[in-house]
């Protein structure tokens, strides 16, 4: 929370003072993103015309609008977003290459909750994984280019009363820290990568279950010939279903899979000492010998004869 710390210091007349002159209706709320990182504050105001708001925007900096009231419009070449009453989305930039305007002819009400780019990759550092890859190479300074984020309608229970998220009912400091788990909050709900939905995750974790029973039934059975339909019924899927997600999740096909634990578990045997090249064949399901041999030279390098000691082969 090094960005807490201190953040009441506040520039005497920051930029946006002087660019929302001209409507007026812009306060700082707390936070510097000069000398903290990161800054919220809030616009009430109502233009005639559109208003250019990109000249707001700091360089080197991500802000998340969450917008109450009027039309915004972000834009960054093909990529674009509208900022609608009631949504919340984010834009970021390194040099220029943003636009941005607000809608004359109404009110507009919003807040921008501002972070430079080297205080957000501090924040959310061991977190990068699950970051979106475009706002991962961003914090990482390996995108030059800006970035516009999809907005998405504000979650009921955040509430969406103006004075509830500006004036928070909080003494002192504590009103301070408040903003500062907002900013957090909203970070995460815009930054990271969606979590699938339910249907998604309840494929993925049965995919799972029924690979890991296949797994444990090969094992138990590998001297057995393979039926991918009695494998199936066994596991609880259709035999289809069932040969595909096993290669999605193993990344080896049915038979690759049980040749490998075959040939694996003869190799065993033929280190043990206790069963010959036809005997090991025999006890893990072959009935030829040279398709056995071939097999186990694919897996292993050499010919069962010689294992577990290449050196004895005949040159």
């Amino acid at each position: 929370m090094a960005g807490f710390l201190g953040m009441s210091a506040l520039r005497e007349k920051p930029l946006e003072a002087r660019i929302w002159e001209a409507v007026g209706g812009w306060r700082q709320l707390e936070g510097d993103i000069f000398g903290l990182g990161w800054s919220v504050e809030a616009l009430d105001f109502s233009a005639a015309k559109t208003v250019d708001w990109a000249r707001s925007f700091h360089p080197d900096s991500l802000e998340i609008c969450v917008n109450f009231a009027g039309h915004g419009l972000v834009r960054a070449g093909k990529q674009s977003t509208l900022f609608l009453p009631g949504c919340f989305g984010f834009y970021a930039l390194r040099r220029d290459g943003l636009e941005a305007t607000r809608s004359g002819g109404e009110s507009n009400r919003f807040l921008t909750f501002e972070w430079s780019r080297s205080c957000l990759a501090k924040e959310l550092e061991g977190l990068e994984d699950n970051l979106m890859a475009a706002v991962r190479k961003w914090l990482a300074g390996q995108c030059q280019d800006p970035l516009v984020g999809r907005s998405r309608p504000l979650p009921g229970y955040w509430g969406h009363a103006w004075n509830h998220w500006v004036s928070p009912d909080l003494p002192g400091r504590a009103r301070s820290l408040w903003f500062w788990g907002r900013a957090l909050e909203l970070a995460g709900a815009v930054l990271f990568e969606d979590s699938p939905p339910r249907s998604e995750q309840r494929r993925r974790w049965n995919g799972r279950r029924w690979t890991e029973r296949a797994q444990e039934y090969l094992r138990a059975h590998l001297a057995e010939p393979l039926c991918l339909k009695s494998l199936a019924r066994e596991v609880g899927c259709s035999p289809f279903y069932l040969s595909r997600i096993f290669s999605d999740h193993v990344g080896e096909t049915l038979p690759a899979y049980l040749r490998r634990l075959r040939i694996e578990k003869a190799a065993q045997l033929l280190r043990d000492g206790d069963h010959n090249v036809t005997e090991a064949a025999m006890a893990v399901g072959y009935s030829s010998l040279s398709h056995f041999s071939k097999a186990f030279c694919r897996i292993m390098g050499c010919c069962p004869c010689v294992y577990p000691n290449p050196a004895r082969l005949v040159r």
